[in-house]
């Protein structure tokens, strides 16, 4: 020491050292890898919680900070709302969540647990997973202006209809049925109230392209762990989007906001699907991107303006 004073060098790794101490639990050890247009929400518990992280080219926000598990979040369509669920309460509830204020709205109280919402033509409706029970599940569509909600499927020919998503003109909801062991995408047209299987069973978690001409979903036929499948929406023209993959479970498919690229999670083999993490794959070029890595599952990631 000089004159009782700490070397620049010293005080500098001081400073440094306080500083990490201070970071949440994972922070330091987050990759952010995103260059794109638009926002993407999903659900992590790599802070060492289940929470919801909105994540753009300037870097990462968290969205909500609480003991419980916040999960599957959906924007609106003016991208100034999401819809989530969270055990909250006891049991997985519906929730919204203004952007903007980050206020915390509470939408629904039944005892079982409300999963997997999704926004109805029009943002006047939640879809959303019943547990009618165990292992068994219906989907229900919750009217926002009155509360009330009802079976969104008549007649429904599945034992178990779950992750419904409607296209952008309403007229089609794309969803997954439960057969005799397993799962397929089917969809459902309003006006003719009819029911098609768009898959054979292996396929599940169907998403809609903005101009509602194409299908988004996950498959195992290629190598029994789940790969990105894209089809028309008639069910014709399926393609693996994420070849040569067979270590990787690769799940949570969405469309960008301009159709052209889609934000998945994967998680290695040997970790299961307890590690996924965030990738973009550009459909033009084939192209995959690992856009969010963290320790931890980071999930559920929806694509908007």
């Amino acid at each position: 020491m000089m004159n009782g004073l700490l070397p620049i060098s010293r005080v500098l790794q001081t400073i440094l050292f306080s500083f990490l101490l201070l970071l949440p639990i994972g922070l330091a050890a987050q990759t952010v890898h995103f260059e794109s247009d638009g926002r993407i929400v999903f659900n992590s518990n790599f802070g060492g919680n289940d929470d919801i992280y909105l994540l753009t080219r300037n870097g990462l926000t968290k969205l909500t900070d609480d003991p419980a598990s916040d999960e599957w979040p959906v924007p609106d369509g003016k991208g100034d709302r999401i819809v989530f669920s969270s055990n909250r309460a006891g049991s997985y509830d519906l929730y919204f969540l203004d952007l903007k204020s980050r206020a915390v709205q509470r939408l629904s109280s039944d005892p079982r647990n409300e999963a997997s919402p999704s926004w109805g033509p029009g943002d006047k409706q939640i879809y959303y997973d019943l547990e009618v029970k165990k292992n068994s599940w219906k989907v229900m569509a919750l009217d926002i202006a009155t509360g009330i909600s009802a079976p969104l499927f008549p007649d429904q020919p599945f034992s178990t209809t779950a992750l419904a998503f409607a296209n952008p003109a309403g007229d089609e909801i794309f969803f997954t049925g439960k057969v005799f062991l397993g799962w397929l995408v089917a969809k459902y047209n309003v006006p003719g109230r009819k029911y098609t299987e768009l898959t054979k069973k292996g396929s599940c978690r169907p998403k809609v392209s903005p101009d509602g001409t194409k299908i988004a979903y996950v498959c195992h036929d290629d190598d029994g762990l789940g790969d990105v499948f894209v089809m028309n929406t008639d069910g014709s023209g399926k393609k693996n989007m994420t070849p040569g993959r067979p270590d990787f479970h690769d799940y949570y498919p969405c469309f960008s906001p301009s159709g052209d690229m889609i934000v998945f999670s994967s998680s290695p083999k040997e970790k299961g699907k307890n590690a996924y993490q965030l990738y973009t794959l550009d459909l033009r070029s084939g192209k995959i991107t690992e856009i969010f890595a963290a320790e931890g599952n980071n999930r559920f990631p929806y694509w908007f303006r």
